[in-house]
């Protein structure tokens, strides 16, 4: 096959990926904070401890630098361009459990539907250009949400509450081998986000109306059509690494995110106004001040043996930069309704601090591997501002995988994360829950990720 010819198949291939992860976000159980653990099966089966260890496309949303460790190719056709990279497929299945309870005599699953997540993408090295690599990814970047229906309201009511957000990134990477030992990497990302709140919409009292932003993003387990009536964003940002190969058996490395400042805008939303004479009224709707945080991950990697592998990284995340978000209601379509609206609401959240370890072992060496982790978070989450609809505490997760490498080409890999129960009692005086009303969010995702070797 002619060089020009794989380029253009490799290209249709990520259009394919950017418009499948679009339309499939990861939310609700991300569990570190709003993000996953990781970004492959491989990954998560290690726990997120991944940046230097695990060798795929995750590399590219982890620690770039590191896709020097990916070896080349050892039958490529000498004519061939493509000196050695991997391509990569990744589909999640996210189960969350959600319960929440309050003194209004609510005691309620969510409605806890299983979700999807996707990741694709590939790296490259080509034969003109041995010590630079370049990486194309999409990912199901983070997420959150939850759907409780039918909750006992303050106002004598029964009514819904609900929340989704997603964020979709496509990055990029080049990376350079500086010495036979040591490179740099990184590249742009560009975002898509969109989200959806209803608190009580068909509920209307004195000093209350019932609010639904958006909708369509949400429908579907999460695989709703982007750019509908949910307000959304496009935000770009950077990702930078280095990775050290200390010894043949010790490997380290860095890398640093920026944040994602989410403008999100073009959406509409029902304002309940049925209290006051004027019924539902509807908005267009923006949302300013949400944030994605940026962070600093370190990773190590260490083979004792050539068939054991143990893998340490530590991630900072600077959530102490989410403190508020305001949400703007602009331009009713009815006379006698208020000309604007601003909802600010208090969010507070703590900088969350990562530990992921993890472990694998080839039972039949470059064929089968059995991998397992560990991954500890603060929960960033102060129970003043805590409420049903964005609840993402969780602290403690156990996980396990395994990869079968089919030939010398095609490899396949599961994992499994276990979320533990984190149960959080709150107060919070901005929303209509009452005093000490619990979450208590856990649950479950499995990754099954389908790569070729170059």
């Amino acid at each position: 096959m002619a060089p020009s010819i794989r380029v253009r198949i490799v290209a249709v291939l990520v259009l394919v990926l950017v418009v499948c992860t679009l339309l499939a976000p990861a939310r609700a159980l991300a569990t570190n904070a709003t993000n996953l653990l990781g970004y492959s099966a491989a990954a998560q089966g290690m726990a997120g401890a991944a940046s230097v260890s695990v060798l795929d496309t995750q590399l590219i949303n982890t620690n770039p630098a590191s896709l020097f460790l990916l070896p080349d190719g050892k039958d490529r056709d000498p004519d061939s361009a493509i000196l050695g990279g991997v391509g990569n497929f990744t589909l999640g299945v996210i189960q969350p459990y959600l319960h929440h309870t309050d003194s209004f005599g609510n005691s309620r699953e969510s409605e806890n539907n299983p979700l999807i997540g996707i990741h694709g993408g590939i790296a490259l090295r080509f034969r003109e250009l041995p010590r630079v690599t370049f990486g194309l990814v999409v990912f199901s970047q983070s997420g959150l949400g939850s759907d409780f229906r039918g909750l006992r309201t303050a106002f004598g009511t029964r009514d819904d509450v609900s929340a989704f957000e997603r964020f979709v990134k496509l990055q990029s990477a080049v990376t350079v081998q500086l010495t036979d030992n040591l490179a740099i990497g990184g590249g742009p990302y560009l975002g898509y986000s969109d989200l959806s709140l209803h608190l009580f919409p068909r509920t209307s009292a004195p000093g209350f109306a019932g609010l639904a932003i958006g909708d369509r993003c949400s429908r579907n387990f999460g695989l709703g059509e982007p750019g509908s009536d949910c307000p959304w964003t496009i935000v770009v940002g950077a990702k930078a690494g280095i990775t050290y190969r200390v010894t043949p058996t010790v490997t380290v490395g860095a890398a640093y995110t920026s944040p994602a400042s989410f403008d999100y805008k073009h959406g509409t939303a029902d304002v309940n106004f049925t209290a006051a004479g004027l019924g539902r009224v509807k908005y267009d709707v923006s949302v300013g001040g949400v944030t994605h945080a940026q962070n600093v991950q370190a990773g190590l990697a260490f083979h004792p043996t050539p068939r054991w592998l143990l893998a340490l990284d530590f991630t900072w995340h600077n959530w102490s930069a989410f403190d508020d978000f305001t949400i703007h209601l602009r331009n009713p379509n009815k006379a006698g309704a208020p000309q604007k609206l601003d909802i600010e609401t208090t969010t507070d959240w703590r900088d969350q601090y990562v530990v992921a370890v993890g472990v694998a072992y080839e039972v039949i060496q470059d064929v089968f591997t059995l991998r397992a982790g560990y991954n500890h978070a603060n929960n960033q989450q102060p129970s003043r501002t805590f409420s049903p609809t964005v609840q993402v505490p969780i602290e403690h997760h156990v996980t396990a995988g395994a990869g079968y490498r089919v030939g010398r080409h095609l490899e396949l890999d599961l994992g499994f994360v276990y979320a533990f129960e984190k149960k959080v009692t709150y107060t919070n005086q901005q929303l209509p829950f009452g005093p000490n009303a619990t979450e208590a969010p856990s649950g479950f995702s499995v990754d099954l990720t389908v790569g070729y070797r170059f």
